[in-house]
């Protein structure tokens, strides 16, 4: 036979049971918390546990019960505090299903310029440029693995303008089976624009180094603007240069003569109206001390950060300086060579000079003797070689003179 009190006693319930005077039945665990029929508070605060009061007539009875409420507040009050965080956040928080579609977001989705409404149902393509779909995708398969993944793809707000977001997502598992995913999004675009920028001015002064360390190695301008064009090519950047003296364009790279704007001597940065460019072309003229020696062109270089600008006219007044050296260089050897050369010729000639002289002094010692006519013949002879040899010498100095013109 069922034993009712004992039942009771089982019960994870603190029971009371009265007739509306006095007590009739009180369990063990009514005891314990000192529940009273007489409580009109709907919860009751006994230590640090939390018991929700339920009050009953069952014919003439009253029947109070109390049940331990803690862990299901402590639930509400961490739901509700999740729920204000969600709701007030700065980050962007989504649920999405199965298949990658949202479910729930936050209104911080609104910063990027989209309603609630606009992504419901809809998947994150929505939000990224076509380039980033598979970066999605990818991540994607991996939760629905059961992994937790992060990762940054680009985004675009409802003005079509670029944004970087930063996602942590993680696997939403519900009766131990992966059903979507949970995320927190982030917009850090300051972040990944100013790394953008330091990478990018990082590789244009690896490009700048590379080439410096070009300038002494090779034997002239030429061969030096052979390498820096296939240093940059190294680098993705297709580039022409020209060597540009007396007025005109002297001498090119290989293939400079398919650039249509090799005409050009001034900076340009500009969308090129080449039918093969993809994007903007930066011409810059190379020159030293005001003078241009030269042009490069960068052939369809796109968009370029102010630090990418001076670095790359940095390097278009070092390639100047470089020229600059290697003819300097090449006029003081010549110059050197000249000197040595006009040496040589200077010490012939004095030789050539002590000869007629030497034989002009000897026929003055023997005037008296061959007689004074013979003499001054003999001597004019003599004056005559001197003469030529003089003007020997000045076209070795007329000669220094127009070269030495030449290189200033």
């Amino acid at each position: 036979m069922l034993n009712f009190q004992r039942l009771l006693e089982s019960l994870p319930l603190a029971i009371i049971i009265t007739d509306g005077r006095s007590v009739l039945y009180k369990n063990k665990h009514a005891e314990e918390i000192g529940l009273k029929p007489e409580l009109r508070e709907e919860k009751l605060f006994i230590g640090d546990h939390i018991y929700k009061l339920f009050k009953g007539k069952f014919e003439e009875y009253e029947i109070i019960l109390a049940m331990d409420y803690t862990q299901e507040q402590r639930n509400i009050e961490v739901l509700r505090v999740y729920e204000k965080f969600f709701k007030e956040g700065k980050d962007f928080f989504f649920i999405l299903d199965e298949k990658g579609r949202f479910i729930e977001v936050n209104p911080t989705y609104e910063i990027m310029g989209y309603k609630r409404e606009e992504l419901l149902g809809k998947t994150s393509r929505v939000l990224a440029f076509e380039d980033q779909i598979e970066i999605l995708r990818e991540n994607f398969r991996k939760v629905m693995s059961g992994e937790t993944v992060r990762f940054v793809f680009k985004a675009r707000n409802t003005k079509g303008e670029l944004r970087f977001i930063e996602v942590t997502e993680w696997p939403r598992i519900v009766n131990g089976r992966v059903v979507g995913s949970e995320g927190v999004a982030r917009d850090v675009t300051e972040r990944a624009m100013l790394q953008e920028e330091l990478e990018r001015t990082n590789r244009a002064m690896q490009i700048l180094t590379q080439i410096n360390q070009q300038v002494f190695r090779e034997k002239d301008e030429y061969s030096l603007l052979q390498k820096v064009c296939g240093i940059l090519k190294s680098f993705g950047i297709r580039a022409f240069a020209w060597l540009y003296e007396g007025g005109k364009f002297v001498e090119a790279t290989p293939f400079a003569f398919e650039c249509i704007i090799r005409d050009r001597i001034e900076f340009k940065y500009e969308t090129c109206k080449c039918e093969r460019a993809k994007g903007k072309t930066l011409t810059l003229p190379m020159t030293y001390e005001g003078k241009v020696l030269g042009v490069i062109a960068f052939c369809s270089i796109g968009d370029l950060t102010e630090n990418e600008l001076k670095v790359f006219s940095q390097l278009s007044e070092d390639l100047g300086f470089a020229i600059a050296h290697y003819k300097a260089e090449r006029e003081r050897k010549i110059m050197s060579n000249l000197l040595i050369e006009n040496l040589k010729q200077f010490e012939n000639l004095s030789d050539k000079l002590r000869n007629p002289l030497g034989i002009a002094m000897g026929y003055v010692e023997i005037a008296n003797e061959i007689g004074t006519e013979k003499a001054i013949k003999e001597i004019e002879k003599q004056l005559r070689r001197i003469i030529e040899t003089i003007e020997e010498m000045r076209f070795q100095e007329i000669l220094t003179f127009l070269l030495t013109k030449r290189e200033k």
